[in-house]
């Protein structure tokens, strides 16, 4: 059975390698911000083994590893850890990110057996940054449920509060998912919790506003700056 991943794994490789010559060199064309500061300028390497480090990394489906070369067919590579990065942003400009799509390295909820408020560093696309936080978003797995159930990785969107231990999903596969954010702010921001409670789901509008987050995530970083008018900002709890 081991084998057989192994060959489905390098075949799967083989194949991207083959297509990633044929893309054009700004689809990888980045620059990366290093945790002290620097900065460097290079491109993507979607490679096997930072492929298998990430899939197989502590962190599960949150990805951990880049690997960053200056040239984009050969020549020498490094590879980072989301520890040693604090972004990397594609340098070419497309519609939706007009100043090129940003990979951010930050604390992430990652809930584990019997550990709901687990953490760890890890990479996700940030979709949007405001003074009161950000949306970011990252890969989970969900399974299926039933006798034979099978896990397959969906899309998950977080909020990530300033000030707060680390991101939190809100939505999962398109639909609203709040769960873990509530238990945080249970303890953490109860007065938050219940103002998010009633406007997405007590409220009498509470399931356009789901539906709406859903749509535009980014509107959950305004119910929360409307909050902090006449409220304190959450503690800053921020931390390795």
């Amino acid at each position: 059975m081991a084998k057989k991943l192994i060959s489905t794994l390098v075949l799967a490789a083989a194949t991207c390698v083959a297509a990633f010559a044929e893309k054009d060199p700004d689809d990888y064309h980045v620059q990366v911000v290093l945790a002290d500061g620097d900065t460097i300028t290079g491109y993507i390497h979607n490679d096997l083994k930072t492929g298998l480090k990430n899939m197989f990394s502590k962190t599960g489906s949150i990805r951990q590893y880049i690997n960053v070369g200056e040239k984009l067919n050969g020549g020498e590579t490094k590879r980072y850890s989301a520890s040693e990065i604090k972004e990397y942003r594609f340098l070419e400009p497309t519609e939706g990110y007009p100043d090129g799509a940003v990979c951010v390295s930050d604390i992430i909820n990652s809930p584990g057996m019997f550990k709901p408020m687990r953490f760890v560093r890890g990479l996700a696309w940030e979709l949007d940054r405001r003074e009161s936080g950000s949306i970011l978003r990252w890969d989970v797995y969900q399974s299926t449920g039933g006798r034979n159930s099978v896990s397959y990785l969906v899309p998950a969107i977080g909020i990530r509060l300033n000030g707060a231990r680390g991101a939190f999903i809100i939505a999962a596969n398109g639909m609203f998912n709040d769960t873990l954010f509530m238990l945080y702010l249970k303890k953490k921001y109860p007065e938050l919790k219940k103002a998010w409670e009633e406007y997405y789901h007590k409220g009498k509008d509470a399931k356009a506003h789901r539906k709406e987050l859903v749509d535009n995530p980014s509107t959950a970083l305004l119910f929360y700056e409307k909050f902090l008018l006449t409220n304190p900002q959450i503690q800053n709890e921020e931390s390795e």
